[in-house]
């Protein structure tokens, strides 16, 4: 024992001499993570020991007057200058990346791509995934080293996200590819029990997946949060242009047994609140514009299905959601009572994220139903496997898969 002691003594002795840069010092110098305000797409690559940023704005975007709002770098390197304060990108910008030793560096070309939105949503067949990175460019894992993905491609922006920055607290992931990340054929959202968050009435965890992006803030989590709102952690909806007459998936869905809210407890029929006792799935899509009025997003276009049946018992089923472009009428709003603003219980709101430089201000936006012909600027599509995830309201086992989405076109 007394020998052990000894060596232990002597490798902390050694340890505490060792110079600071006895290991080195990085010369990494990379972009890991990027992003401009109002972009459609990124794409970060290197060729020849040179960096490219290829970042895809709207074609009447003025390219004098952008703006980066994040930019993640290796651990250590610096910017050779401040690139917050850079504005004008009518040609080319080349911003230098300085690794840790000082000598090292890299030149990275910004280059904006004036484009068209697509006319469809990428990667919405799920079938091709990537492994998930926060919103500092950093992997997303568990313990166990298990990866959350998002469908997509390492390197490219990817507009469908889900809440795994969250779900690494739960310590398992409420979205994934399946059968595998590597030969993904649908999308899968579950609906699952946290008895540890029934102390902080978050104990049902829901799987929803989502256009946009997930904005990990831990005042608004439920466990250390004073303001717990898990619409505050997603920015949704990406840019987009075009008037789709419906929205076509496959589909199937199972919900679980029983309806539990927050605190684990069962929620029965005769509910003095009168809060669902069976779940459902929750799919929309919304196309909005948001450059009407800088407190207001108009809803154009409404697709949407709230559902507590079995579907596709035997297999997917194909499943056709029309547009209802302007207000729905008092018809349509009696069969879809959520299709209203708000949502039946007023679950449903939007928050516009403004980055300030170290985190996001969030603003509630008002919601109004513009004009059938009013231009669209954003569109919003969500899957759920429990339509009250947001109240933490859920069956637990309710799963939801997902696969080959498209807009159509008539």
């Amino acid at each position: 024992m007394k020998r052990i002691f000894v060596i232990v003594l002597s490798i902390l002795s050694f340890v505490s001499c060792i110079d600071e840069s006895y290991y080195g010092e990085s010369n990494l110098c990379n972009i890991t993570s990027f992003e401009m305000e109002g972009q459609l797409s990124c794409e970060i690559t290197t060729k020849n020991g040179r960096g490219y940023i290829y970042v895809s704005m709207p074609e009447d975007v003025d390219k004098s007057n952008l703006r980066i709002i994040r930019a993640v770098i290796s651990p250590l390197s610096k910017f050779d200058r401040d690139i917050s304060s850079i504005r004008n990108f009518s040609n080319n910008v080349t911003v230098k990346v300085i690794a840790e030793d000082g000598k090292t560096f890299k030149n990275w070309d910004i280059i904006i791509v004036n484009t068209g939105t697509d006319s469809q949503i990428p990667y919405s067949d799920m079938k091709k995934w990537t492994i998930a990175l926060d919103e500092n460019g950093n992997q997303i894992s568990l313990s166990n080293n298990e990866y959350a993905y998002f469908p997509g491609e390492e390197g490219k922006y990817s507009p469908w996200q889900h809440a795994a920055r969250a779900n690494k607290i739960n310590g398992f992931f409420s979205v994934t590819p399946q059968p595998s990340s590597e030969n993904s054929e649908y999308a899968l959202m579950e609906t699952k029990a946290y008895p540890v968050g029934n102390l902080v009435n978050s104990g049902i965890v829901t799987g929803a997946l989502f256009t946009g992006k997930f904005c990990f803030d831990s005042r608004h989590l439920p466990v250390v949060g004073s303001d717990p709102n898990p619409r505050k952690l997603i920015d949704f909806g990406i840019p987009f242009t075009h008037k789709p007459s419906a929205v076509r998936f496959d589909i199937r869905y199972t919900p679980g047994d029983v309806m539990k809210d927050g605190k684990g407890k069962t929620i029965n029929e005769n509910d003095p609140e009168g809060r669902p006792y069976k779940d459902s799935c929750d799919i929309y899509f919304l196309l909005q514009n948001r450059s009407l009025k800088s407190d207001t997003y108009y809803r154009v276009g409404t697709a949407w299905l709230r559902n507590g049946e079995v579907i596709g018992e035997n297999g997917f089923v194909t499943i056709t959601l029309p547009f209802v472009y302007g207000q729905p009428t008092q018809a349509e709003v009696q069969e879809k009572p959520y299709m209203n603003i708000g949502g039946i219980r007023g679950e449903v709101s939007f928050y516009k994220f403004s980055f300030n430089g170290t985190t996001y201000d969030k603003e509630l936006m008002k919601e109004e139903f513009g004009d059938k012909d009013m231009e669209v600027d954003h569109i919003i599509g969500l899957f759920s496997s429990s339509a009250y995830g947001d109240m933490f309201w859920g069956a637990p086992g309710s799963r939801l898969e997902i696969k080959n989405v498209e807009l159509i076109y008539e």
